[in-house]
C-alpha cells in the first residue's frame, strides 16, 4: 500500500480568511482570535485516522511564521488533529513549496492559490480550496490538474 502524505497550506485553508477585514484579522493585534476554516480540525483528524501523514506547508515571513505557530498552539491544533509539530514547514516564496513537497514525498496537496499548485509537479492529487475569484476564473477557463473544493468535508470525500 502506498503511503498517503497530505500537504496542507495554512492561510485560507486552515486559518479562515473571513477574518481579514475584522478586528480578529490574523495580521492584527487579536490574531489568536482569528477563527479556523469551518470543519478543518475534525476533517484533518479524520484524514489522520484514515492513514494520512499530514504536513503543513506555508509561505510566510518570520513574523507570520511565529504567529502561525502561536495560533496553532493556542487552538490546540496538534492535539485536535494528530498533525505533528515537526511536520510544519515554512518557506519564503510560493515556488519553494515544491521542493518541500518533493523532499517530504507529498502525494496530495490542498492550497487556496492556483499558482502554488502549478509548481507542484511531483504531487499526484491537487485540491484548490475556496480560491479567490481570479484563481477560480483561471481554473474554470483552462484545463487544470487540480480539483476545486469548497469545504473540508468535500476534501475528506475526495481523499477517502
Amino acid at each position: 500500500m502506498t503511503k498517503k502524505l497530505l500537504g496542507v497550506d495554512v492561510g485560507g485553508v486552515i486559518i479562515d480568511r473571513q477574518n481579514d477585514q475584522t478586528d480578529t484579522s490574523f495580521f492584527g493585534p487579536n490574531f489568536l482570535a482569528t477563527t479556523a476554516v469551518p470543519g478543518v480540525f475534525e476533517c484533518l483528524q479524520q484524514l489522520h485516522r484514515n492513514g494520512y501523514h499530514i504536513h503543513l506547508v506555508s509561505k510566510c515571513g518570520p513574523t507570520t511564521q511565529q504567529r502561525t505557530l502561536q495560533w496553532l498552539d493556542h487552538h490546540r491544533f496538534f492535539e485536535r488533529t494528530g498533525v505533528k509539530p515537526q511536520d510544519v514547514h515554512f518557506c519564503l516564496t510560493r515556488a519553494e513549496k515544491a521542493p518541500i513537497c518533493t523532499a517530504q514525498r507529498i502525494t496530495h496537496f490542498v492550497d487556496d492559490r492556483l499558482d502554488v499548485l502549478d509548481y507542484l509537479k511531483d504531487v499526484d492529487q491537487l485540491l484548490l480550496f475556496q480560491p479567490n475569484h481570479k484563481d477560480e476564473r483561471r481554473w474554470r477557463s483552462s484545463p487544470q490538474r487540480a480539483k476545486l473544493v469548497n469545504h473540508w468535508p468535500e476534501v475528506v470525500r475526495l481523499l477517502s
